[in-house]
């Protein structure tokens, strides 16, 4: 059940009256004719959404052309549409400016109707200035049920139709009577005119609003889905925040077991230390009183084999070690500046060197070095 609805005339000229139906709650509860419909009806309540309200317009009969197509054997649903409107466009005099409708009915089978491009646009575009954007805009006499034998017909104010099966005609006596011959016809009037437009939005299978027509839809978000985005916002930055905090926590335990291991195995050599720290420092001094650990023989040697690789041209040609700890080298080269990068190589690392530079009898220079480990 259509719960608000307004049904309005589809405007055929500029500034014309438009009758329009108020249906709400499976009743018409008001209709008029007024050049604003919108606010003649009073549709929006204090309460009402704009998104709570539906429009429909109908289109009067002089304005459009409805067809009935012969059913096709062994095609689908989609097949049959598209064989029809092929062929209501083909027996249409103005094919290129035309828009057409189609829909698929159990009653009527496969139907069409066609309104011209320019008519259905500067329609379109009144009812639009006058707030309305139609949800449905259908032919009037699409309204008008299909009783088998019986003719019927109905006065909207605006259009007078007719309908006897799938002949939809205006509601002309002379026209009538040629085609439905002498064949009598029922008004729609009172109460079933009435349940005729509670149906309206029922009927909209027949809706020029489609293709280049179609309504734009508008994405709007009441109010409990942004109180929903909302909470959901603030899960995310919570979430965002306890991520850090979780790995930072294990980060944390984890260094503690690995700082409460390296007091475990650092006990074994040095006995109980306070704190990593101090364990780290037993052991250096443990190092140190058996000529190990920074004083060994390969790291100051290291060292010293690195700046001097970093150095074209500069060797060393003699090279001693004491039990100090202090590595004695002489390096030669061609010129004393080209010994200097390889002494500052050396400083740079983070040793503590010596240097004398001399000549040779050859006239090379040398330069007799120490390195010892900070």
């Amino acid at each position: 059940m259509t719960r608000n609805l307004l049904v309005t005339a589809f405007p055929s000229a500029d500034e014309e009256a438009l009758y329009w139906w108020h249906v709400a709650d499976g009743a018409v509860q008001a209709w008029g004719c007024d050049p604003d419909p919108l606010a003649a009806s009073q549709v929006y309540g204090p309460e009402d959404g704009q998104t709570d309200i539906l429009f429909a317009a109908l289109v009067p009969s002089h304005l459009t052309s409805i067809m009935a197509h012969e059913a096709i054997s062994e095609v689908t649903d989609s097949q049959a549409l598209a064989a029809a409107t092929i062929t209501a466009r083909a027996r249409s005099l103005e094919s290129d400016n035309i828009h057409l409708a189609s829909a698929m009915t159990a009653e009527s089978g496969v139907v069409t109707a066609v309104i011209g491009r320019d008519i259905l646009s500067r329609g379109l575009t009144r009812l639009q200035a006058l707030g309305i954007d139609p949800d449905a805009i259908m032919p009037t006499g699409w309204l008008l049920p299909a009783d088998g034998e019986e003719a019927v017909s109905a006065d909207f104010g605006f259009d007078q139709v007719a309908r006897a099966d799938n002949l939809i005609a205006i509601h002309d006596p002379v026209l009538l009577e040629i085609l439905l011959a002498d064949r009598a016809i029922s008004p729609i009037t009172g109460d079933d005119f009435d349940a005729m437009m509670v149906g309206c939005w029922e009927r909209r299978t027949l809706n020029f609003r489609n293709g280049p027509f179609a309504k734009r839809t508008q994405r709007t978000i009441s109010a409990p889905q942004k109180r929903r985005l909302g909470w959901m916002a603030v899960a995310l930055v919570l979430v965002s925040l306890a991520v850090p905090l979780v790995q930072l926590a294990k980060y944390h335990s984890a260094a503690n077991a690995a700082d409460e291991g390296a007091l475990a195995s650092a006990a074994t050599v040095v006995g109980a230390q306070e704190d990593p720290v101090a364990a780290e420092r037993a052991l250096d001094q443990r190092l140190i009183a058996e000529n190990r650990g920074n004083i060994m023989f390969p790291v100051p040697a290291s060292a010293l084999y690195s700046a001097v690789q970093q150095v074209p041209g500069v060797t060393i040609s003699r090279m001693s070690y004491g039990e100090n700890g202090i590595v004695s080298a002489t390096l030669a080269a061609i010129r004393n500046e080209d010994i200097n990068p390889a002494l500052v190589a050396i400083q740079q690392a983070g040793f503590i060197i010596t240097a004398m530079p001399r000549t040779d009898a050859t006239g090379s220079a040398q330069a007799d070095i120490t390195v010892r480990a900070p």
